[in-house]
C-alpha cells in the first residue's frame, strides 16, 4: 500500500488579526513534516476595512488599506509555501472562499470601477502561486478530497456541525464559527457513518467586535490522512496558550 495522501488545514486567520505566536508554533509544525498538500478553509482574510459593519465609522479603520492587508497577507502565503515545499516541492495548495474573502465581492458590486485590482485572487497573486481558489461564496463551490467535503462554513448556530451534516449529507469539515464541534451520522448499511466537524480558528480571540464578550472560540488547526480509495483519519490538534501536542507526540509552543 502505498503512503497516505497528507493534508494540513488551516481555519480562519483573519489576516492581519492572525495570533501571531499560535501561528509561529504551526509554521514550526509545518516546517518539520512533509505534506501533500496545504488547504486554507477561508477567512484567511479579513478585509476590516471595508466591511459593511463599519459603514460610517471611519474612525474605527483610520489607517486600514486593502493594499496593506495584501501585503501582510502575501507575506504568510510566502512563509507557508517555503515551509511546506521545503520538505515537498510537488506539493499542492487550496484556498477556499470564506465570508470575509467575499467581503471584496461585495466591496466590488458597489464599486465596479475597481473590477480587476482587488480581487482576492489578484491581491494575493494566487495563479502564479499556483494556489487553487475555490469559490465557496460565490458560486456555492466545495472542495472534495478523497472521502472528505471541504467548505468555508455557513451556519453559526448552536448545532452547526449537524446542520451542515444535514444539508451537506456527507463528510464536511468547515471553518467560519471558530469553535470545535462534530456530529456523525450513521446511515444504513456497513461503514456508513458521516461526519460534520469545524475545526477552529487561528485568529486573536480579542477582535474589536467582540468588545469583551464571551466566546466559544478555539484555535485549532487540523492533519488529515488519505488512503488511495478515499478513506481517511484526521486528527483536530487543539491550542491552548499558543501551544499544543502534535498528532506525533510533540510539543509546539508559540
Amino acid at each position: 500500500m502505498s503512503q497516505p495522501y497528507r493534508l494540513i488545514v488551516l481555519p480562519d486567520m483573519q489576516v492581519p488579526f492572525e495570533d501571531k505566536r499560535t501561528l509561529k508554533a504551526v509554521e514550526q509544525y509545518m516546517g518539520e513534516h512533509k505534506f501533500d498538500e496545504y488547504l486554507n478553509l477561508g477567512d484567511f482574510m479579513d478585509f476590516n476595512c471595508i466591511s459593511s459593519f463599519n459603514k460610517g465609522q471611519l474612525r474605527k479603520i483610520e489607517g486600514q488599506t486593502v493594499a496593506e492587508d495584501y501585503i501582510h497577507g502575501n507575506k504568510i502565503l510566502d512563509r507557508h509555501q517555503a515551509l511546506i515545499r521545503k520538505n515537498n516541492p510537488d506539493a499542492k495548495f487550496t484556498l477556499l472562499e470564506g465570508n470575509h474573502e467575499f467581503r471584496v465581492e461585495r466591496y466590488i458590486d458597489e464599486n465596479p470601477q475597481v473590477r480587476g485590482s482587488v480581487e482576492v485572487e489578484v491581491g494575493l497573486k494566487l495563479k502564479e502561486r499556483g494556489f487553487k481558489w475555490v469559490r465557496c461564496y460565490q458560486k456555492g463551490q466545495v472542495y472534495t478530497v478523497g472521502n472528505a467535503v471541504f467548505h468555508h462554513g455557513k451556519y453559526t448556530n448552536l448545532y452547526h456541525a449537524t446542520k451542515m451534516v444535514q444539508n451537506y449529507g456527507t463528510n464536511i469539515f468547515y471553518g467560519h464559527t471558530h469553535d470545535v464541534q462534530s456530529f456523525s451520522k450513521v446511515l444504513y448499511g456497513k461503514d456508513k457513518t458521516i461526519v460534520g466537524q469545524s475545526l477552529g480558528c487561528l485568529c486573536e480571540y480579542e477582535q474589536s467586535y467582540i468588545q469583551g464578550n464571551p466566546t466559544n472560540w478555539q484555535q485549532a488547526f487540523a492533519v488529515f490522512y488519505f488512503t488511495d480509495d478515499g478513506f481517511f483519519d484526521y486528527y483536530v490538534v487543539r491550542i491552548f496558550k499558543h501551544r499544543f501536542i502534535s498528532p506525533e507526540g510533540v510539543v509546539y509552543q508559540g
